[in-house]
């Protein structure tokens, strides 16, 4: 048989290949065929005709069409698995795959009515991975065929207005590439369709991985105007596929320390930019491209027009004026992206807030208004100024006079009452395995309506009443003529708040390994294996009795503390701990000057009779924070507890097939995993892959305040410590990356809470996304001396290793060249 007679019409080659072949290659195949012909890094491979599809099925087109429309796509699927490959279809198939050099391949099937631009029909048919020699292959390509007439590809066509008549199935046989990491990338913003933004997604080994949502993969989004990684939020990447030399594929558990690090350089992600804007100068339109890397290669595998741009997905709410900007800042701040399941704590206490508010005479939205879920698992914010009524003149001062009058020394009587119930609901939470799912959770309620009250005995005992002693200290400073040289907050300076005795143990962790001669040890151990290296040595063992002390005292901490479904605590996690601990072994200590004290230098410039005023209220001052700080540590507490309950429920839902995994729940709002436990036979896993799918989406969303200029040479916020810094800036977006913070380097970061406080010592300048003048990273960055910018629109936007001055006195940071 001559070659050119089965290139045409059995077989077409990528690179004979154009879009005008769509109806004979499908939408895949004639994608890949532009792009090999563009001479993008296309793997080699073929395309198995839609002819071939019809000379195989031929007289078989009215019943399959029959079939599908009485809804028994089984038998139409039947009718193809059972057919004959004709001879001269076969006979094609086996020189093309010898003269590719019967690789291992990846075969996929191609619709003719599939990757075009109103429709992706991405996964409604089959792909085989791993398949070796030309049995496998032919085998392959009947199954291809037959996923043609599956039920999830006729519903689909069904929804979508496809007729079934005339419909046929190319198939693309591909070398598979033995990835390292493969993944997706939108070459526009799949959530508001902007071109200056592109979202990757990236996993270790083939990119089925990420494709079919089989793991949380790393999500990137990548800055064309900067050239440089805007945000990133590292995933669990538990498993991983790789194909196997004897052909197939095998999935592994991923490795603890290659979990914890994000699976692409920025180096590599800067390829993968500009890979993507190659694809869509190319096709002059948004494209949604699939990839791979082999060590250092990169490989174009599939790319097709994005779809997910149709429809414009809702992000925040716009705001009007400085108040409610303000406002949403600090929302977006306290709930740094959260999960669907952390909204059920978001709303309960932002009612408890909303309450408050009300009762004061403030006329607030409701909780569930003013945050906000999709189906999708996408969240956003809809802030509107609280407006004030003509009851507010009388309740909100009656308010302020009553937590005057209470005696903040009574925090240790306040928190005792509260610890009372936490050890008895401790006690509930050892009793679950044996219980039904309704102590569970019962449990999770209870817990989660202990934080509501500790949030209230928090504002309306401490909190509010700390607005008083901050402006009283504030005038008095004033008076004293103190106001360039301190601020009022630095009367926490020394206070023993919660905070402060933990970045105070955290030091003694990291002095007494020194004294052990382990400090080394922990530093270069790689991410998430410092626990087990230190179990390995004497001394290491002596130091892990030491951090036991530690986390019963100390470790209900937790990154993200009011996102308590998708985040776990010191005690849970001890490596989040580590990070830390590495960070203060190669940070420096901060030491408080003795020699000055800035109560008695404001109290010895105030005339006599107000001296005693000025200490009464700096006293209570203090003491209104470490009440303050205890009620945080308390609420986390709680968290605690409520996970147990959580914890148990996802174990029970895996157990009973409704979720694959236990990490899967927060992918749910807490409504749905009370039905999960009323209707054991509510399958949970569609739910789940479409919002782990949408993920890096509601990423975006949270973060994207529609207010960066990548193009401006300095950026303005808050000026919250004062100080001039020049210095490398080294952008850290999660607890995850501490370890990436070298000493002298600018912190970067999109918000802090008190696990970050370490990371102070290393940083010679802070500059955050989120925060003003009374968040932690302003206070904290006073105390260590460092000037901070907070508030900065775009910040974690800045590319990473570029110089940085920051002027924390007049609130801007100018950009210089990048390293």
């Amino acid at each position: 048989m001559d070659v050119e007679e089965w290139r045409t019409p059995m077989i077409l080659w990528f690179d004979d290949i154009t879009t005008a072949d769509v109806e004979r290659v499908g939408g895949k195949g004639a994608n890949l065929g532009e792009c090999a012909r563009a001479s993008l890094p296309v793997p080699p491979g073929f395309c198995v005709t839609t002819d071939a599809y019809r000379q195989a099925t031929a007289g078989l087109s009215g019943a399959l069409s029959a079939e599908a429309a009485l809804r028994d796509a089984a038998a139409a699927r039947q009718r193809i698995l059972a057919l004959s490959i004709p001879e001269a279809v076969e006979a094609a198939i086996r020189e093309a795959y010898a003269e590719l050099g019967e690789p291992m391949v990846a075969v996929r099937s191609s619709a003719t009515a599939e990757d075009l631009a109103d429709a992706s029909f991405a996964g409604q048919q089959d792909t085989y991975l791993g398949v070796l020699g030309i049995d496998e292959l032919l085998d392959a390509v009947r199954r291809c065929w037959a996923s043609l007439w599956t039920d999830r590809a006729v519903d689909y066509r069904r929804q979508q207005g496809v007729p079934t008549e005339g419909l046929s199935l190319a198939v693309v046989v591909q070398t598979l590439i033995p990835a390292d990491t493969a993944g997706v990338l939108f070459t526009r913003d799949p959530v508001t369709g902007d071109d200056s933004a592109m979202l990757a997604s990236s996993s270790y080994g083939l990119g089925e991985s990420v494709v079919a949502a089989l793991v949380t993969p790393d999500t990137f989004s990548l800055s064309r105007g900067l050239r440089a990684v805007s945000s990133r939020e590292i995933g669990s990447k538990q498993t991983r596929i790789d194909q196997v030399p004897g052909g197939g594929t095998i999935t592994t558990d991923v490795p603890e320390s290659d979990r914890a690090r994000q699976s692409l350089t920025d180096t590599q992600l800067m390829r993968l930019l500009a890979l993507g804007e190659q694809v869509e100068s190319h096709y002059q339109s948004g494209q949604d491209i699939e990839w791979a890397f082999v060590g250092d290669k990169l490989y174009l595998l599939q790319a097709r027009p994005i779809t997910a741009s149709r429809s414009r997905l809702q992000g925040h709410t716009p705001v009007r004026g400085g108040i409610e900007r303000e406002l949403r800042s600090d929302l977006i701040e306290h709930f740094p992206a959260p999960f669907p399941l952390d909204l059920h704590v978001a709303h309960r206490v932002m009612d408890a807030i909303g309450n408050l508010m009300r009762t004061a005479g403030l006329r607030t939205i409701e909780e569930t208004t003013l945050i906000q879920g999709d189906d999708d698992g996408i969240i956003h914010t809809s802030v509107s100024k609280p407006r004030t009524s003509p009851r507010m003149l009388v309740r909100l001062p009656c308010m302020m006079a009553k937590g005057a009058r209470y005696d903040p020394s009574k925090w240790p009587e306040d928190e005792a009452a509260f610890r009372r119930r936490l050890n008895a609901m401790a006690t509930r939470a050892h009793g679950l395995p044996e219980a039904d799912d309704d102590a569970s959770l019962q449990l999770v309620r209870d817990a989660v309506a202990e934080v509501v009250s500790i949030s209230n005995t928090r504002y309306a005992k401490y909190a509010l009443p700390m607005l008083a002693n901050l402006a009283i200290a504030y005038i008095l400073i004033r008076l004293a003529r103190q106001r360039h040289i301190m601020k009022p907050q630095d009367i926490y300076a020394g206070a023993p708040y919660k905070t402060a005795e933990i970045t105070a143990a955290i030091t003694n962790l990291a002095t007494t390994a020194r004294d052990y001669g382990i400090a080394d040890t922990i530093i270069s151990a790689e991410p998430g294996t410092v626990g087990r290296t230190l179990a390995t040595s004497d001394r290491g063992s002596e130091f892990l009795d030491q951090v036991v002390v530690f986390l019963a005292e100390h470790g209900a901490r937790t990154p993200k503390p009011w996102l308590p479904f998708s985040n776990r605590s010191w005690r849970e996690e001890p490596e989040a701990l580590y990070a830390l601990l590495v960070a203060s072994l190669r940070g420096i200590q901060l030491t408080q000057d003795q020699s000055r004290d800035p109560v008695r230098d404001v109290e010895q410039q105030l005339p006599r009779f107000l001296q005693r005023r000025w200490r009464t209220n700096a006293n209570r001052l203090r003491a209104r924070h470490i009440a303050r700080e205890g009620t945080l540590y308390l609420t986390e507490e709680f968290f605690c507890v409520a996970r147990e309950g959580m914890d148990e429920i996802a174990r029970r839902l895996v157990d009973r097939h409704q979720l694959e995994t236990t990490d899967d729940l927060r992918f749910l709002y807490f409504r749905e995993v009370e039905e999960a436990c009323r209707d054991a036979q509510l399958s949970l896993q569609p739910i789940v892959s479409r919002r782990r799918r949408k993920r890096g989406m509601a990423e975006a969303v949270w973060w994207d305040r529609g207010q960066a200029d990548a193009d401006a040479d300095a950026l303005r916020g808050v000026p919250a410590s004062a100080g001039l810094a020049t210095g490398t800036a080294r952008v850290i977006r999660s607890p995850e990356e501490f370890r990436r913070l070298q000493a002298g380097e600018v912190l970067v970061c999109p918000y802090t809470d008190p696990t970050w406080t370490p990371l102070f010592a290393l940083a010679t300048a802070v500059v955050a996304d989120t925060g003003g003048p009374l968040s932690h990273a302003a206070i904290v960055a006073r105390e260590y001396g460092i000037p901070a910018v907070l508030g900065v629109p775009g910040a974690t936007g800045l590319p990473d290793g570029a110089t940085l001055l920051v002027d924390g006195s007049s609130g801007t940071v100018a950009i210089g060249e990048q390293k």
